[in-house]
């Protein structure tokens, strides 16, 4: 029975090592050693100055030599040791206690398995190889479990359809380290080409995009990020990436590496731009039919005016006439500045006050909710400007104040509005919350559960089920959040909106500000 029969568990890469090899000068030394592998019951070959090619000595379990080869041995094995399939064989030397310098030995002992010092007796040469045998079969069944746990990893990095990549944190800025296969294909470089290299360059020109903002305070604050970035492959086609960072700590709580997982949500981002683009489209629809009432109505007035003045002499009554069109001409200007302003797209962050976000909304919506009997209610307490895409957050507080005044329409009500400073203790940062609080109908516990669904409405064919989905993206993006409250309870009904906003939610753009160096 060879001595590794007795580990039948472990895998081929251990097993199919079997046997001993000697490698000794001295004839007695080689008996004795031989004698005690054969009470050991360990098949053994003997080997001569003719066999100094090392690479076959690979599939033995132990090699027993004189203390030269013996390191001779160790410093082969552990050179080609990224070559080999498996655990090295257990190298035992082979000395005496005669040796002229102690010293040399002590040097080299540190990396032998095992020292057999002679002059030994068999017993105590097979109880000496026993003990060092067992040790190594030991640690090589441990070492074969990590063994099969690194390869089964590597074989996960390889096989995931996601694409990999890791930088080190070690090293000036972020070099890449690895990608795996995914990766390869999603970008079109190979790992030799993205090697040493820090992931930027995925970004070609885009160096100012808002959503660099997340991944900025992921490496500054060492924590993960999510964040959708514009990259191009290696033939110049873009594509989006959603970029999940995590930074990897050693045993000591030190940061070595980030790792990034990248998906192509091209599709995913192009579709939701779409829908987007259809709830603003279905927006205009909406207060264009208000837009145009409010201007015809002025209109109408201004050329009975203007008729009634041409039926007069030059006097007072004229010019009274003249005053009045002259006013509603400018409510025609005022009504036209506001659309204009509402709808005017932001292409980049910049601070933004809570007046300037909510006048222009309360404008436009005034007629509907005096139509609607809504009385409304503004309260703006004295705050910072918000870092933002003024646009976007407009779209969202108007897609709030026009859902409250639909609630009401029936029956009329309070449209209560407000904002203030306030401090998010959950993510321990300061921002402006706006609440939009009415007097509504209310939403049960169902329809609660399912408004930020995207084509949800209650609405019938006057709703696109889009408002509050679109809504919620926007706040996520801005790294806020969106809270709602409501009952149907007879008497005290309603529904509270809260949105909180943090103040450098998307870091403004500034000229001479290179962010990419922080990507």
């Amino acid at each position: 029975m060879k001595f590794a029969d007795k580990y039948e568990s472990e895998p081929a890469a251990i097993i199919r090592k079997s046997g001993a090899a000697i490698f000794l000068a001295d004839s007695l030394e080689q008996q004795d050693v031989l004698m005690a592998l054969g009470d050991l019951k360990i098949a053994t070959t003997i080997l001569g100055p003719q066999d100094r090619e090392f690479h076959h000595l690979r599939n033995f379990e132990f090699i027993v030599a004189d203390h030269l080869i013996a390191k001779e041995l160790v410093l082969f094995f552990e050179e080609h040791e990224a070559d080999a399939d498996g655990i090295s064989p257990a190298v035992i030397a082979v000395t005496s206690n005669e040796l002229e310098d102690p010293s040399i030995l002590t040097q080299e002992v540190c990396n032998f398995d095992g020292v057999l010092k002679f002059p030994m007796t068999g017993t105590e040469i097979s109880a000496r190889l026993s003990v060092i045998m067992h040790a190594h079969c030991a640690f090589a069944k441990r070492y074969s479990a990590a063994w099969r746990e690194l390869r089964l990893n590597r074989r996960i990095f390889r096989s995931v359809t996601a694409g990999i990549s890791v930088a080190s944190a070690t090293l000036p800025d972020l070099p890449i380290v690895y990608v795996n296969p995914a990766f390869e294909e999603m970008t079109g470089y190979s790992r030799a080409e993205v090697q040493g290299r820090n992931c930027r360059f995925l970004e070609g020109n885009e160096r100012s995009q808002p959503a660099l903002a997340i991944v900025r305070d992921a490496l500054k604050n060492r924590r993960k990020g999510l964040a959708v970035l514009k990259n191009f492959r290696k033939d110049g086609t873009p594509f989006w990436n959603e970029l999940s960072l995590s930074p990897i700590m050693d045993d000591e709580g030190q940061l070595t590496h980030y790792v990034g997982i990248q998906t192509d949500v091209t599709q995913r981002v192009e579709l939701e731009s779409a829908l987007r683009e259809s709830e603003k489209l279905a927006a205009v629809g909406r207060l264009a039919s208000s837009i145009a009432h409010e201007i015809n109505n002025p209109l109408t007035s201004v050329m009975n005016l203007i008729y009634l003045a041409q039926g007069t002499d030059p006097s007072q009554e004229t010019k009274d006439y003249l005053v009045t069109a002259d006013r509603e001409l400018r409510r025609v200007k005022l009504i036209t500045e506001q659309s204009l302003r509402f709808f005017r797209q932001s292409t980049k962050a910049q601070p933004t006050t809570a007046a300037e976000l909510l006048e222009p909304i309360l404008d436009l919506y005034q007629s509907h909710a005096t139509n609607a009997r809504v009385t409304i209610n503004l309260r703006e307490r004295p705050s910072r400007p918000i870092v933002c895409m003024e646009s976007e957050i407009r779209q969202v507080l108007s897609n709030l104040v026009g859902n409250a005044i639909h609630a009401m329409q029936e029956r009329g009500g309070q449209l209560s509005l407000r904002s203030r400073e306030t401090r998010n203790h959950g993510r321990g940062r300061d921002g402006l919350l706006f609440t939009v609080a009415d007097s509504g109908t209310g939403m049960s516990a169902e329809i609660l559960s399912s408004i930020y669904k995207a084509f949800y409405t209650t609405k019938g064919i006057g709703g696109t089920g889009l408002g509050l989905w679109i809504s919620s993206e926007i706040v996520a993006r801005h790294r806020g959040n969106i809270r709602v409250k409501s009952t149907q309870s007879p008497g005290s009904s309603g529904t509270v909106f809260e949105v909180f906003l943090p103040f450098d939610g998307i870091a403004p753009y500034r000229e001479g500000v290179d962010i990419s160096q922080f990507s």
